[in-house]
């Protein structure tokens, strides 16, 4: 079994809204994810970086931002469209494509931000998928994750956001493989990967950004010392060891 696509529709826009016109909550829970590539994982000026799952381009704008050649990658042709028509940088370029698809040469990428796609995938797939990020990234490279944390105050939220119909359809329509820190650190070890964090973020902060923003922005400082277990996502950071380990995968069908 394989996706290859969205299967529920996507609006093109639908990150951006979310980053620039949500709710507090909403509003904060993306800019999170701009938080921790700021405070971990920032790429370097020049760099040859992918965003994979770019949706409609936020991410790899804030990439681009710190002059990093940054191309974002996405299946959905909407996104890919509106992406195209909103950031305009000279070091910024999108496609549409698998990232599988993509004639790179091996070692050629430096960077690679993978966020919030892998639960869309079966875990066979997803075990391809780092294959292949493996292969692209040069050895010392670093790949940047998140995913939802199913042993943690992700599960409650997915079922109040489908019930409340707040989001696309998620549990069994979007999300079909349920990670946590155990599992997710098996299959990159088991795909060559040297994890040097994996943590949590989005606990409480969002919540707390209805009062105030900056105290939830200090909330989220307390998340990242604390790393609670129960957090809402998952971050890894993770660096490309010289060699892919023996039966670990490679392209996907």
């Amino acid at each position: 079994m394989e996706r290859r696509g969205d299967t529920v529709p996507i609006s093109g826009d639908y990150q951006h809204k979310a980053r620039t016109q949500g709710r507090a909550v909403q509003r904060f829970w993306h800019y999170e994810k701009e938080r921790v590539i700021r405070k971990f994982s920032a790429p370097a000026p020049g760099e040859h970086v992918l965003d994979v799952g770019c949706g409609s381009g936020v991410v790899s704008d804030l990439l681009a931002s710190f002059g990093a050649e940054v191309t974002g990658v996405d299946i959905n042709a909407e996104a890919i469209s509106f992406a195209e028509a909103t950031y305009h940088r000279p070091n910024l370029r999108f496609r549409r494509a698998l990232v599988e698809d993509l004639p790179y040469p091996d070692g050629s990428i430096d960077r690679v931000y993978c966020l919030e796609v892998i639960e869309h995938l079966y875990e066979p797939q997803v075990r391809n998928l780092l294959a292949t990020f493996h292969r692209l990234i040069r050895p010392g490279g670093a790949l940047t994750l998140t995913t939802p944390n199913y042993r943690g105050f992700w599960p409650a939220i997915e079922i109040a956001l489908d019930r409340l119909h707040l989001a696309p359809p998620l549990a069994e329509h979007q999300h079909v493989t349920k990670f946590h820190r155990g599992s997710l650190r098996r299959l990159l070890t088991e795909t060559g990967w040297q994890i040097e964090r994996l943590s949590t973020f989005c606990t409480f902060a969002p919540f707390v950004s209805a009062l105030s923003w900056p105290a939830a922005e200090q909330c989220a400082a307390l998340e990242d010392k604390a790393d609670v277990p129960f957090g809402s996502l998952l971050l890894t950071v993770a660096r490309r060891s010289s060699d892919l380990p023996d039966g670990a995968g490679g392209r996907s069908a």
